[in-house]
């Protein structure tokens, strides 16, 4: 099994610290406003407790997108995990990786026409394309300069 860590931009990491605040701000707020209005009923718990469900599933959402996001190549597929979300490929539908020099991005294209970005570290490239050819030997690898065409 190897893994390979996303590599977020500085926006990303911005926009997902906003959000783990902005939900445990709510946490905080909608406990603070369920212990204010607990005499109120029905009517004030349930909506208040429904809140702070969400805003702490959010929370926690969050937080493992910060913490676990990777890629993880094991057998004959490849996982991406996006915090709580995973995703599984198989490696042999793999057809091609190709490295854009100028902007510096790793493209991984597969049989069905669809392709990913890969987000790690420019310097794991050379060691996750290895990864991925170790099972595939198909797999072409390709480095271009942005603007050429990509492979069919």
């Amino acid at each position: 099994m190897k893994s390979f860590k996303f590599r977020y931009s500085i926006t990303v990491w911005v926009l997902l610290t906003t959000v783990l605040i902005l939900s445990a701000v709510g946490v905080v707020w909608n406990i603070f406003n369920l212990i204010e209005y607990s005499w109120a009923g029905a009517i004030k718990i349930i909506p208040y407790a429904l809140l702070i469900i969400m805003t702490t599933a959010l929370f926690i959402l969050v937080l493992s997108v910060m913490l676990y996001g990777r890629y993880v190549i094991k057998g004959c597929y490849i996982y991406t995990y996006f915090g709580l979300i995973k995703n599984k490929s198989k490696i042999s539908d793999v057809l091609a990786l190709t490295h854009f020099k100028k902007s510096d991005k790793l493209v991984m294209y597969f049989k069905d026409e669809k392709y990913t970005v890969i987000v790690i570290d420019p310097e794991e490239y050379e060691k996750f394309i290895l990864s991925i050819r170790e099972i595939n030997r198909s797999v072409i690898y390709d480095a271009k300069t942005d603007g050429e065409d990509t492979p069919e």
